[in-house]
């Protein structure tokens, strides 16, 4: 401001108002606020799964949502509201920007199962995998003998994940004696084990071949190994790598299918090929071929909504071999393809529903016996003659979205329960009777709030169903619903069996407990760690040896038995 003398007018010259940078508070409140909301999501997350059905993975996958949008938030401040100097908005948000893709490239992000997020670790950090597909000197496994003992199908004998063999767990002895014979590496892939006569057998991924193993129980030797060109990985990764679906063994044969349709029958003394079927030439799958991080060329269904790869087991009924089909979008799809045991040729084709990730079994229902399959969207049984479709009921899911992963379980001569994870999951229980010649499939309850299963099927114990929902350990009502109780724990997708009144339980995160199967309440006998890795694969219990397995690692775990039945 200039001033003038005495006898002159005072000229005033207004000051320039600066505008200076504003601090981002409202941003700032709002992000502390959504942080908070997503660590309070993770401690509340049972009372959530209770009230909206969502459990952590879905909740991940809105904190992830959220944070780019906050991204994109800040980035929009700095541009439009912060009062910076031109150039320095420019540069502030190109590096927010360049920082994210720097850091999404650099750092990659590490599972514990599914979309659930335990941490980031760099590029350069080694993943195991076994590469080698190098054969054993001495192939002799001998799958001919058969005895009580015998795990010869994806969850046990029944396929219900009840083990039946007269055995009894010793549960005072468990967490002391239960103890770890051997653990070593093994291939990638969700396969679990089948078992017979001292020997057992997986799918395993070995560099850019997808493979059928055959182990000596006892001592972890690799006796056989059979090779197929072959990787499967989806289009996300979230599947990750190799096969998915448990071999079957039959009299003295393997039965395995790869991920990416290959369905193979093999001599189960050395692992050779007795005959060969692609089922992509079948069911007229078309094939897309892409390159991994790893190098590898990984395949994966291109039209199909099958986005995560073959994870049905063989079955065997009478003199055939029948697995799950599927098909392309908007053409004739087969649900069911049923296979000569000796020949490999194929017999007969059944339904047209797409299919999802369960596995057929045999039952009788109604007093006909028939094949049992949940699908993409639905629920049905087949006559195991010639195919044909008997029944069917609806049941929520997308073979590549909220899929159904899950076995259905036989409660009695009429009765059957399908389980569900996603927030359209549940469990219901059917019931099937004759009506004028045809079987009538009527819900008889049906539940979102229990049995909520992912990659994972419940085990049934009198007149309950235990089962991993959400990843909350559960027990659930079959005569109306209810749950009984829920138990927040390291659980995860992980896997179970029941023997007798035990459920031998497995995390996701590689951990063993003891269970007892009662309603009153959740109650743990005993736990011991395992192996690492991710734990979808299934178990296996011969005699009084558990193997597991994730996707990096294998082991055997000795069980104490009550002394008079110890095999």
């Amino acid at each position: 401001m200039t001033t003038a003398s005495a006898d002159q007018p005072q000229v005033v010259v207004p000051e320039i108002a600066v505008r200076r940078p504003r601090f981002p508070v409202k941003m700032t409140i709002l992000t502390a606020l959504i942080a908070a909301a997503a660590v309070l999501a993770q401690v509340f997350v049972s009372e959530i799964d209770d009230a909206m059905h969502l459990g952590l993975d879905v909740i991940m996958v809105a904190t992830v949502f959220i944070a780019g949008l906050l991204i994109v938030l800040w980035v929009g401040w700095i541009l439009l509201f912060s009062r910076w100097r031109w150039w320095k908005r420019v540069v502030g948000a190109t590096l927010i920007v360049l920082l994210t893709i720097a850091s999404l490239k650099i750092f990659r992000p590490v599972h514990g199962g599914d979309v659930n997020l335990l941490r980031f670790e760099p590029i350069w950090a080694q993943r195991r995998e076994v590469v080698t597909t190098v054969a054993p000197a001495k192939a002799d496994a001998d799958l001919s003998v058969e005895s009580i003992a015998d795990f010869p199908r994806f969850l046990g004998p029944g396929q219900n994940g009840i083990v039946t063999n007269g055995q009894q767990i010793d549960s005072a002895a468990f967490a002391q004696n239960a103890r770890i014979i051997w653990k070593q590496p093994i291939g990638a892939g969700w396969s679990g084990f089948s078992a017979r006569n001292g020997f057992a057998v997986t799918m395993e991924q070995r560099g850019n071949q997808e493979c059928v193993t055959c182990y000596e129980i006892s001592t972890g030797k690799l006796r056989w190994i059979y090779s197929h060109p072959a990787r499967h990985k989806d289009k996300t990764g979230l599947g990750r790598i190799g096969p998915r679906s448990t071999p079957t063994i039959h009299q003295s044969q393997v039965f395995a299918v790869g991920a990416v349709g290959n369905l193979v029958c093999l001599n189960g003394t050395d692992g050779s090929v007795v005959w060969q079927q692609d089922l992509n030439t079948i069911l007229g799958i078309r094939l897309s071929e892409v390159e991994d991080s790893d190098g590898f060329k990984t395949q994966f269904e291109e039209n199909t909504r099958l986005a995560w790869g073959r994870s049905g087991a063989p079955l065997i009924v009478d003199e055939t071999v029948v697995v799950a089909g599927g098909g392309p979008e908007g053409k004739t799809r087969a649900t069911l393809l049923a296979f000569d045991l000796k020949t490999g040729e194929l017999k007969w084709k059944g339904g047209d529903a797409m299919i999802a990730y369960g596995s057929p079994v045999i039952a009788t229902l109604a007093g006909q016996r028939q094949i049992l399959l949940t699908c993409e969207s639905q629920a049905l049984g087949f006559n195991p003659l010639t195919g044909e479709v008997l029944w069917s009921h609806a049941r929520p899911g997308e073979s590549n979205g909220g899929a159904n992963t899950s076995q259905i379980s036989v409660l009695s001569d009429t009765d059957v329960l399908t389980t569900k994870g996603y927030p359209d999951g549940g469990g219901e229980r059917i019931h099937l009777e004759q009506q004028d010649g045809q079987l009538i499939a009527a819900s008889v309850w049906n539940s979102p709030k229990v049995l909520k299963t992912k990659l994972t099927s419940p085990v049934i114990h009198d007149d309950y169903a235990y089962s991993l929902s959400n990843g909350f350990m559960e027990c659930a009502s079959l005569s109306d619903g209810t749950q009984m109780w829920k138990r927040r724990g390291r659980f995860g997708h992980g896997q179970m069996l029941i023997a007798g009144k035990f459920i031998l339980l497995h995390s996701e995160s590689g951990e063993l407990f003891l269970l007892e199967a009662t309603p009153d309440e959740y109650r743990e006998l005993g736990s011991l760690k395992t192996i690492d890795g991710v734990c979808w694969n299934t178990l296996c219990l011969t005699g009084n040896k558990l193997l597991v397995r994730s996707e990096i690692e294998a082991a055997c775990i000795e069980i104490p038995m009550t002394p008079a039945q110890q095999l």
